[in-house]
């Protein structure tokens, strides 16, 4: 997603992503210091290893990177490793050779899925057309408004712009300030251009004090209240099977 923002790319780099541009996209003048002022542009890693630090977490703290091979590569991935250096992706978890031999990738992609949905707290650090991190930002939210970080790329912008331009004084508090005002995976009113399955409230959610009867959640003791009602079903079922069958009985 970086083949806006060339910018940051090696000339060889950026002849590939122009050539890559050009075969893929519609022709159109793209100015990196622009799209980056106005958040545009995705964090680097680096960026986004800046903003977890900023926001109290250690180098014990463990990451799980899901992400297919960064282009660019080491050269991107070595200030973040260095901040955080407990990195995991779905290739160092597993112990056997199964995600190496399925070489579509959809195994990977999976675990990628699963791991993320369930881990304690998720971080999309692009939110364009991405299915794979906007399905799990609602999916989450249906989970129980599990923790998400979103950057808020606008607001860090011009924070990072000054820090490349050495001024580094406050830099973390500013960080946090901007942070502070993002929503971290609680019910929120979905705004357009927001897609329903990123954020499927409160359509698809229930509620505990209703103002109408249709929108309150369902009993805890909903899967007990359930089969007693399948089990009277049945038993109307066989009470008018058996009086059918006297009926036929007597008319014989």
């Amino acid at each position: 997603m970086f083949y806006r923002c060339f910018d940051i790319f090696s000339p060889e780099e950026q002849s590939i992503l122009k050539k890559y541009r050009k075969e893929n996209f519609a022709e159109k003048r793209l100015v990196y210091n622009e799209r980056r002022a106005i958040g545009k542009c995705p964090l680097t890693p680096e960026e986004v290893g800046l903003v977890l630090r900023a926001m109290g977490f250690d180098n014990s703290t463990r990451i799980y990177l899901a992400a297919g091979e960064l282009f660019g590569g080491e050269r991107f991935m070595k200030p973040f490793r260095d901040l955080f250096p407990r990195l995991e992706n779905h290739s160092s978890v597993d112990s056997s050779e199964e995600l190496v031999a399925n070489t579509r990738g959809l195994l990977g992609s999976a675990v990628d899925y699963m791991v993320c949905l369930l881990s304690d707290i998720f971080m999309p650090t692009y939110d364009g057309p991405s299915n794979f991190a906007n399905n799990l930002l609602g999916h989450r939210l249906y989970y129980g408004f599990r923790t998400t970080i979103r950057p808020d790329r606008k607001g860090l912008a011009p924070i990072f712009i000054d820090r490349e331009n050495g001024q580094t004084a406050g830099f973390e508090q500013a960080v946090r300030r901007v942070m502070l005002k993002t929503n971290f995976g609680g019910p929120h009113k979905r705004v357009p251009p927001e897609s329903f399955y990123t954020n499927s409230w409160p359509e698809c959610f229930c509620q505990m004090s209703p103002s109408n009867p249709a929108d309150k959640c369902p009993p805890d003791n909903v899967l007990e209240i359930l089969e007693s009602q399948l089990e009277n079903e049945v038993n109307r079922d066989l009470e008018a099977l058996m009086e059918t069958n006297s009926t036929r009985r007597t008319e014989i």
